[in-house]
């Protein structure tokens, strides 16, 4: 099956376990047998970040890589609603795309995971025998908690805006009792929520067969004391490039933000492990 790849990949609509995904691709690079996944960030972030994805892959295919990023079921151009989606259909989905990648000639594979993206990763890790050659994490969240904490705060503070008070315990209370909740536009609903509990974050063994990368952005002239805790676990499985860049929030600003520095740094990471 080698060779016909790069021709019958193209941008658009793929069929994975029965489900109608968008899969966006850049690259035609016939001789380059590295194929670049990238797992994108959550609901408003994979908004705020869209465009640097999209300028990403375009400086990557310049310097000849092949990359691919999905649209998971129920987000994006795929089709499925949210409240139908759960972490582990995702987790199939991507299972299904990268044996599609292997079986059509890609004998090596990087990720690039963004945000959310890397709960996914370690998931999909903890879950699958997988042989990367670079992983490449930007701003990455590691603990299911918390993001949970994040994404149900926007809720707790659109209630407080319209008079209304509600906890983040109170939300959790009526997700068990089976009611889906509307949180900034999106259909959480129970299985999806019971979904994320159950995703597999902890720091997967593989790490230390592969190239690692971990790009934050912050404001702050130090690094950041939980930042410091996961970099000291991660660095106990061996080989990690920190890179802390100071810059605006990509994946938070009103407006939308650049990163250029983040985006060429990227590129010279996976370009140069190619080489």
């Amino acid at each position: 099956m080698e060779g016909n790849v790069h021709n019958r990949l193209a941008s658009g609509f793929i069929s994975l376990n029965n489900r109608q995904l968008f899969l966006r691709t850049t690259g035609n690079s016939q001789g380059n047998k590295n194929a670049i996944l990238i797992l994108p960030p959550f609901a408003e972030e994979m908004n705020k970040t869209r465009h640097l994805i999209s300028a990403l892959m375009q400086q990557l295919t310049a310097a000849g890589c092949n990359c691919f990023m999905l649209d998971n079921f129920g987000t994006g151009d795929s089709e499925g609603d949210l409240d139908q989606a759960s972490v582990d259909i995702w987790r199939n989905d991507i299972q299904q795309l990268i044996k599609l990648l292997q079986q059509q000639g890609y004998q090596r594979l990087s990720i690039i995971a963004i945000r959310f993206g890397a709960l996914q990763l370690f998931d999909l890790l903890n879950n699958t025998e997988l042989s990367l050659q670079h992983i490449v994490l930007w701003q990455p969240i590691f603990e299911v908690k918390k993001f949970w904490q994040q994404f149900a705060r926007i809720k707790v503070a659109e209630a407080m805006a319209s008079g209304n008070k509600i906890s983040q315990k109170e939300l959790e209370q009526q997700l068990l009792q089976g009611d889906t909740l509307e949180i900034a536009g999106y259909p959480i609903s129970p299985e999806f929520y019971q979904s994320l509990l159950n995703i597999k974050a902890s720091i997967p063994s593989q790490l230390s067969e592969c190239k690692l990368s971990w790009f934050e952005t912050s404001q702050l002239d130090n690094t950041a004391a939980p930042v410091q805790k996961m970099l000291q676990q991660l660095q106990q499985q061996g080989d990690l490039n920190f890179v802390q860049l100071k810059d605006e929030p990509y994946w938070q600003t009103i407006e939308l933000a650049n990163a250029d520095k983040l985006i060429s740094l990227t590129v010279q990471q996976l370009v140069g492990a190619q080489k």
